[in-house]
């Protein structure tokens, strides 16, 4: 009969033991480390609202470029002149219409109506190709605002 010894039976690691100062030291970096990357969450989630009636529309953070650069300025049929800036996500926004072709900015994208989800002000359109869409917003019917959480 073959019988294990104690050390075979029961074998464990003893961690170093450390000190409550070390502990705490390791607790205050983590928290500092969390504070510092919600100050970064929080610059890149600058608002983007309607100046009408401040509803939130989207952010700072969705912005994009199109056609190489965020801001356009284009004149409707019309002669109107309009200052647009270009996001991936508006949520604060009710696409209204039927998409269309006519007069398009962007060639290859039909557009329809964005108005604020709240009191519907015009915002500017939504533009979309295939799978592709983003926002084209008035820039001067909005506000950024900075949150603070």
């Amino acid at each position: 009969m073959n019988f294990r010894t104690r050390h075979e039976i029961h074998s464990y690691h003893v961690a170093p033991l450390r000190t409550l100062k070390e502990s705490a030291d390791e607790q205050i970096a983590a928290v500092c480390s969390k504070i510092l990357e919600e100050e970064k969450t929080e610059e890149r989630e600058e608002s983007i609202i309607c100046k009408n009636c401040r509803n939130e529309i989207t952010t700072v953070g969705y912005s994009i470029a199109v056609n190489g650069q965020h801001a356009h300025i284009f004149k409707n049929p019309l002669g109107i002149t309009f200052h647009i800036g270009c996001f991936s996500r508006a949520w604060g926004s009710f696409i209204y219409g039927i998409p269309t072709y006519e007069a398009t900015w962007f060639p290859g994208f039909t557009w329809c109506i964005a108005v604020c989800a709240n009191c519907f002000t015009h915002l500017g359109w939504n533009y979309q190709s295939g799978r592709e869409s983003f926002y084209g917003l008035i820039m001067a019917n909005l506000l950024t605002d900075h949150k603070i959480h």
